[in-house]
């Protein structure tokens, strides 16, 4: 047995105490939440600010919502592209925040680049070719009902917020998509951080991803996540490689690569099973069914102190060594062909 299999296996026993951190399934003794979510931005903020955007940068942006949460929340998403009422023969990427309540750096990186990238079109050529030949998609909050639930009841809450019909709530979206659902790293259990919910896409939040990427049919994804530092590609199911793999990893390894010449902060390139399995998770779904380049990105800190609970002073950073990743992953798709065929 090889040390790396072996580290495999050990793996889960040193992440699960991490990963159940301030579990709480119905409501009882919550981590105390903040006031407000600071610097931080909430439903509310998110929704504003980008329908602001969208108006100030009308030729090239768009809102609109591609579903809506179990408690009733769009989530919302904005495309930017030259011609962005057209639907045109360009690559799509795609970028999803906040699949975990819990998570709030992921809301802002994806929001923060949807920013940044139409306040510079104007003045930076290398932004300005990219969104003339490419569309653009991103999700800054997949899941709304969950992080408001964070910001007003408890700091730490993970799962969206199914009422689950025997005293508990929440169903892991990040666990509930169709590919290789019910395996490994998932739970039955509704009062587990990781339930994943009765049925595959049995959530609205999940329905409408899935529905948006299969209308959209992107050639590269990230989804955002923290924490931990990592660039994570398929599979998470399995510790079998993906059949792109060494197409994978070296974009995960440029990718991180490019994070590092920023502030010099150091994201591990890795297939997400290395970390833990993880079965019914979103990059595994669309790598499954389109062979999609697909991410998962685990953000900032690299350890459970502050985990989750991130300083607002490293937002900014946070966003800014994550940005030219964003921006290499577009190149990508634009330039490289789809990978093998399912």
């Amino acid at each position: 047995m090889t040390i790396k299999i072996i580290m495999r296996r050990l793996m889960p026993l040193a992440v699960l105490p991490i990963l159940l951190a301030g579990k709480c399934q119905n409501g009882d003794n919550p981590t105390p939440p903040a006031q407000d979510a600071g610097l931080y931005h909430t439903f509310s903020e998110v929704a504003v600010e980008m329908q602001a955007l969208a108006a100030q940068y009308s030729s090239i942006a768009k809102v609109e919502s591609i579903g809506r949460s179990v408690q009733g929340r769009d989530l919302w998403a904005i495309k930017i592209s030259d011609n962005v009422s057209q639907d045109e023969a360009e690559p799509a990427v795609v970028f999803l925040g906040c699949h975990h309540a819990r998570e709030w750096i992921s809301v802002d990186v994806p929001f923060l680049l949807a920013k940044y990238v139409l306040e510079h079109y104007a003045s930076e050529p290398d932004i300005a070719s990219r969104i003339n030949a490419s569309e653009i998609w991103i999700v800054p909050m997949v899941n709304p009902d969950g992080h408001q639930y964070s910001v007003t009841n408890d700091r730490l809450w993970r799962k969206n917020r199914r009422n689950n019909g025997d005293g508990t709530y929440g169903v892991d979206l990040n666990r509930n998509y169709g590919f290789g659902w019910g395996g490994s790293g998932s739970s039955g259990d509704t009062y587990s951080e990781i339930y994943r919910g009765p049925s595959p896409f049995s959530e609205p939040e999940t329905q409408a991803v899935r529905d948006f990427l299969l209308a959209r049919r992107p050639k590269a994804l990230i989804s955002y996540h923290n924490f931990s530092q990592l660039v994570l590609y398929p599979w998470g199911y399995t510790y079998d490689s993906a059949p792109d793999e060494a197409s994978l990893h070296a974009q995960a390894v440029a990718m991180a690569n490019q994070i590092r010449s920023v502030h010099s902060v150091s994201y591990t390139p890795e297939q997400g099973s290395d970390l833990y399995l993880a079965s019914g998770e979103t990059t595994d779904w669309l790598y499954g069914e389109t062979r999609a380049a697909a991410f998962t990105i685990e953000l900032r800190p690299r350890s459970s102190s502050p985990g989750f609970e991130l300083p607002e002073s490293q937002i900014a950073p946070t966003f800014e060594e994550n940005l030219p990743a964003a921006l290499y992953l577009i190149d990508q798709a634009i330039a490289a062909p789809t990978m093998a065929t399912r």
